[in-house]
């Protein structure tokens, strides 16, 4: 965590983000991989010289795979040929056999077709299929010298892949901006302190659960991103075809009776529940700057708008705002009362507000500035957010965040090609870093949210664990689905993990995890539908029924307090015996998750690996 000393309030976010910060955080993304990788012992020339090797590898078996498939074009050609030689032939003996003065021709089919079938066989087997041969030799040759290389690439840059960890970004982050603190873990006193003093609530809803979670603070106000998988029935529309034949008869001009064949698809439609699973990922900010005031506004997209339109656009606005005719506007509050500003009353809204002095203390004229920037920029993201504020809880939703995978995870820049390992590095970091400050964005452009430092909070109650339950729910979501999934779930549904209860064991914790699901029955309902025939019909409309089924799981949680890399070693090593199985564990970020770990395990485990980790 930074010094105090070393912090500084971010007046103009978005300037200072163009400025300065963008090429801060990418030239130490830069050096932080650079740093690793003198640390791994990984030569970067010895990864160039394999990767040119690799290069050369690559193009020969490219080359061999075309020389392959040419020949084997050629062999599928003979046998094309020769069949359909084979077909003449035979096409021969029946005009032959059939019209006597077509026999000569159809003798003559005959022969030809033999011969060049014959023929085409000949050259097939006895050339072509030589050629094939060898050229598949090559390929092979050249495939098995590409897998070594390949092989001896990732042996080269295996040190540094164990090094990579969960927690790059945030280092990076935070070395950059050291305003911005940000946590390793989420722990369960910092979730009380957000519940207690700012009333922060936890995701109780049965039917969601916490994939990703990351916390920290500014100046002691503290934030949370979740990420969370809401689960929500909705009526599913279902169709159903049946196509139906019937005659119909008339006369024509002359009196004789003709017969009409008929045919229509008849279509019918149910409706019934079927699960629908969306993951929604927001920024929770906490600060007692402003603490009775709420309001909510949703983006307008300020930064799609030309010059003109915005114009135009803040002109028929604040036209309704003066008008009253705000029906089309949301919730208007009674109090509500223009800043004085058309362009900030227009286009950021906010028009439920319930405290007038509050908002205008914490939108004094240089936070409109800063929010009025983010908005109306397209770079990098404009106005694609929306905030709530609930007393002294700020909770903003952005659209970037929505489409980013914020779980840091090793995996998405693990690889063979320093060079490419590097890049890969840096895009990602460059990239978590954007997305997160862009969330925060909206809140520190607002200098009172920074200034406003909390007083000192004592608990009221203890946590009940010592993770917060988002921590233990992304925990459980980083196992595999497969140990928790109920009995006769669809296993292609995604699972809905509750920490449902915890307790401490020692540095870790138990957890008792409910997985929900549904069982799909396949089903099918009968509408009668009237057709063109003049008689209704029964259309199968087939639908799936989904049955809610749980599954109670306990999991335990080891503070493990080691890197990824000392993880593995571990691992490697079964941690001085203790009995792991690597398909019921998870670890990231110092932590690892244990499906069916039962209190009096953990508290084994967590001596063993406290014992393990210290002596390392």
């Amino acid at each position: 965590m930074a010094d105090e000393a070393e912090k500084q309030v971010i007046y103009q976010p978005k300037k200072m983000y163009n400025s300065m910060l963008k090429k801060q955080y990418h030239d130490t993304a830069a050096s932080y991989f650079d740093d690793l990788c003198a640390k791994s012992g990984v030569s970067k020339e010895e990864n160039a010289a394999l990767i040119k090797q690799l290069n050369q590898a690559e193009a020969k078996y490219n080359e061999a795979l075309k020389a392959r498939n040419k020949v084997a074009g050629k062999k599928t050609l003979l046998i094309v040929l020769a069949v359909i030689s084979f077909i003449a032939a035979i096409a021969g003996i029946f005009v032959g056999t059939s019209d006597w003065e077509l026999a000569f021709i159809g003798w003559i089919m005959l022969g030809v077709g033999l011969v060049l079938a014959i023929a085409f066989i000949l050259i097939e087997v006895m050339t072509v299929e030589k050629k094939l041969k060898a050229a598949q030799s090559v390929l092979d040759e050249a495939k098995k010298k590409k897998d070594e290389i390949l092989a001896a690439c990732y042996k080269n840059t295996a040190p540094l892949n164990d090094m990579l960890d969960w927690g790059a970004p945030q280092e990076i982050m935070e070395k950059a901006t050291p305003i911005i603190d940000l946590d390793p873990i989420f722990m369960g006193d910092r979730l009380q302190a957000l519940m207690e003093k700012f009333g922060f609530e936890e995701v109780t809803d049965p039917n969601q659960s916490v994939l990703e979670v990351l916390s920290g603070q500014i100046q002691g106000n503290p934030f949370v991103l979740e990420k969370v998988l809401d689960c929500t029935m909705y009526e599913k529309t279902y169709e159903g075809t049946l196509t139906i034949h019937w005659t119909t008869t008339s006369r024509d001009s002359q009196g004789r009776i003709q017969t009409h064949h008929h045919s229509q698809t008849l279509h019918a439609y149910v409706k019934k529940p079927a699960p629908r699973y969306t993951a929604i990922t927001q920024l929770v900010y906490g600060s007692e700057a402003a603490p009775h005031l709420r309001f909510s506004r949703t983006p307008v997209h300020a930064e799609k708008m030309s010059e003109k339109e915005r114009q135009s656009f803040i002109k028929k606005r604040i036209k309704k705002l003066d008008k009253e005719e705000v029906k089309d506007l949301g919730n208007i509050s009674e109090n509500f009362t223009k800043m004085g500003d058309d362009e900030f009353d227009a286009l950021f809204g906010a028009y439920d507000r319930n405290n007038e002095v509050e908002f205008r203390l914490l939108y004094t004229p240089l936070a409109i500035r800063n929010t009025l920037d983010l908005m109306k920029n397209p770079e990098p993201y404009g106005d694609d957010f929306s905030i709530y504020k609930k007393n002294m809880i700020t909770v903003v939703r952005s659209e970037h965040s929505q489409r980013f995978d914020y779980s840091s995870s090793p995996t998405n820049f693990m690889g063979y090609d320093l060079s490419k390992m590097k890049d890969e590095f840096v895009a990602y970091c460059d990239k978590f870093i954007m997305n997160l400050f862009f969330d925060l964005a909206p809140v520190i452009s607002v200098p009172l949210y920074q200034i406003h430092k909390p007083y000192d909070y004592i608990f009221k109650t203890p946590y009940r664990s010592n993770f917060s339950s988002f921590e233990q729910e992304t925990l459980a979501n980083g196992l595999d689905p497969m140990l928790f999934i109920p009995d006769g779930a669809g296993r292609d549904l995604p699972l809905i993990l509750k920490a449902e209860s915890a307790s401490r064991r020692g540095s870790g914790d138990s957890v008792r995890v409910n997985a929900m699901s549904f069982v799909e029955v396949p089903m099918v309902d009968y509408v009668s539908v009237f057709g063109g025939d003049g008689s209704w019909h029964s259309v199968p409309v087939h639908w799936i029924r989904y049955d809610e089924v749980h599954k109670i799981s306990n999991m335990g949680i080891a503070k493990v307090g080691a890197s990824r890399k000392a993880y593995l070693e571990g691992k490697d090593s079964n941690f001085g015996g203790s009995p792991l199985r690597a398909a019921m564990t998870h670890f990231e970020r110092g932590l690892m998750a244990i499906f069916e770990g039962n209190e009096d395990f953990l508290e084994e485990l967590n001596d063993t690996l406290v014992e393990y980790f210290v002596d390392k």
